[in-house]
Order: C-alpha cells, then sequence, then structure tokens
C-alpha cells in the first residue's frame, strides 16, 4: 500500500509546475557565476594570495572548478533551504485548499500511511536537488575551469589534493543533505497544520533565519543553545574541507539533526491525524 501510496504522491509532484522551479533556478544561476568567477579571477586569486604575495612567488593559478564549486556552494547554500522547501510547503495544505483530502481519505488507508508517503517524496525531492545543485556545480566549474588543487582557509590557507577533493565533496553534500532534509520536513509540519502553501515557506524560513542570527551573535545563551539548533549547522559542510575532518563535530550534527526529523515527523502525524478534513 505505501508503494501504491508513494507512486501516486509522485505522479501528483512531477505534474506541478513547482517541481521544477528549483532545478531551473540552478541550471540558469551556476553556469552565470562559474563565468563570473572566471572573468575576475585575478581579483579572486590575489584575495586569496593576501600578503603571501609579497614574500612568496607563484606559479600557475589557483583558479579551477574545484574552487569555484566550493565558493559557489558556500555562497548559495544558505539560499537553499528556501528552494528545498517549495515541495513540502504544499504537500499538505494543496490537498487542504483542494479539498482532495474529503475523497481521499474515505479509502481504506490510514493517514500513517498517507504521512508516511509524503514524508518519502519530500526527503526524496529535497535529497535530488542537493545532488543537483552539487554535481551539476561541479561538473559544469570543471569543465569551464579545468582541475587541480583546492585552496581553502583553515588555520591559513590549506591546500587540498586532486584526489582528496572529490571525497570532500561528497562528506560536504552529505552534510548540507542533512540539515537541508530537517528544514524541509519542519516545512512539512507547518504545512500539515496550513491551509496556505505559502504560510510553511514563511513560517520555515523565518525560523531558520532567526537560527542563522543565533549562531553569529556573540551572547552566551546564544553559544549554550545554538549547538542543540540544526540551522546553527548550515554552513557546517565548510568542515569537510578541514585537516584533520572535525568527525566529532560532524557526528553531532548527524545527531541534532536526526532528533529534530524525528520530532517534525512524529509531530506532523500528530497534527495530521487530529486534522478536520471537512471543514
Amino acid at each position: 500500500m505505501i508503494l501504491v501510496l508513494v507512486r501516486n504522491e509522485l505522479d501528483k509532484v512531477l505534474k506541478r509546475k513547482r517541481t521544477y522551479i528549483s532545478f531551473i533556478l540552478i541550471g540558469l544561476l551556476i553556469p552565470f557565476i562559474v563565468g563570473a568567477i572566471k572573468s575576475g579571477g585575478t581579483t579572486l586569486e590575489k584575495s586569496i594570495y593576501g600578503q603571501l604575495s609579497d614574500s612568496f612567488f607563484f606559479i600557475g593559478s589557483l583558479l579551477n572548478g574545484y574552487l569555484a564549486t566550493y565558493i559557489i556552494v558556500a555562497v548559495l547554500i544558505n539560499h537553499m533551504p528556501f528552494l528545498c522547501t517549495i515541495i513540502a510547503s504544499d504537500i499538505f495544505s494543496g490537498e487542504y485548499s483542494r479539498s482532495t483530502f474529503r475523497m481521499y481519505l474515505t479509502r481504506p488507508i490510514s493517514r500513517a500511511q498517507v504521512l508516511i508517503s509524503k514524508v518519502i517524496i519530500v526527503l526524496g525531492y529535497t535529497s535530488i536537488l542537493m545532488v543537483f545543485f552539487f554535481l551539476y556545480t561541479l561538473i559544469v566549474s570543471t569543465i569551464w575551469l579545468g582541475t587541480g588543487e583546492l585552496a581553502v582557509f583553515h588555520k591559513g590557507i590549506l591546500f587540498l589534493s586532486n584526489d582528496q577533493v572529490t571525497i570532500r565533496f561528497i562528506i560536504a553534500f552529505f552534510i548540507a543533505n542533512c540539515v537541508m532534509l530537517t528544514i524541509s520536513l519542519l516545512c512539512l509540519l507547518i504545512s500539515t497544520i496550513s491551509k496556505n502553501s505559502v504560510t510553511p515557506i514563511i513560517i520555515t524560513i523565518s525560523i531558520v533565519f532567526i537560527g542563522t542570527a543565533i549562531t553569529y551573535i556573540p551572547i552566551e545563551i546564544f553559544k549554550k543553545i545554538n549547538p542543540y539548533l540544526f540551522t546553527g549547522y548550515i554552513n557546517s559542510f565548510l568542515k569537510a574541507f578541514h585537516d584533520p575532518i572535525p568527525w566529532s563535530h560532524i557526528a553531532s550534527l548527524f545527531s541534532i539533526c536526526f532528533i529534530w526529523s524525528s520530532l517534525f515527523i512524529w509531530l506532523s502525524l500528530l497534527f495530521f491525524t487530529k486534522k478536520d478534513i471537512t471543514d
């Protein structure tokens, strides 16, 4: 029964135009940014070298597809929560507004099964979008700018060899995807309550904004609660490019995101099972 429900949800998602908005935006934006990085490469390299150029003579260029991918992901990662919640925001509220649940839930299926099928679709959509974001950026950047060593800032300038970079980007993807899955489930939770598809996005992005602000405001109480907020880990994918990789921090990230995600799913089930679909 779950497979039938998942297939049904997938059919509905694929027929919606909003499903493809995020992919189209990323598809158009990434080549534009890569082109801008290529044209402004001299300025970028000067900012990376900094005062080292006064003491050392550099041969070759640090500007390559790996560096461009690193910069693009670092810049756009804070905007991905908006793109990841486009489907989650509508997956319940859209059914409420169209009154399709009145017919849908008269069949011999439980609300828990319906919820599980929608959770699977939301998690799948978010993961596919993040894979597309990372992989598409990496492919476009490396084709346009080539490959080489990746220079990142960690206790000065850290150079990662060509054979290390791919593994680091894979680890970075799993870290970033874990946080985005949690954010999508938060939006799904709000969607189980709201009949308006825009409201879940606004509330979710507002929560992410407040949580991110807590991360950067140097107040003692914020420093104490920040490790327990999933919003404090949005930029943690950068840890994948440290040497050594802080596995304890990454383990904490996965634990916190799992706890919050489980809570969001449980609350979604609670609200959905009590929801009056006739009003």
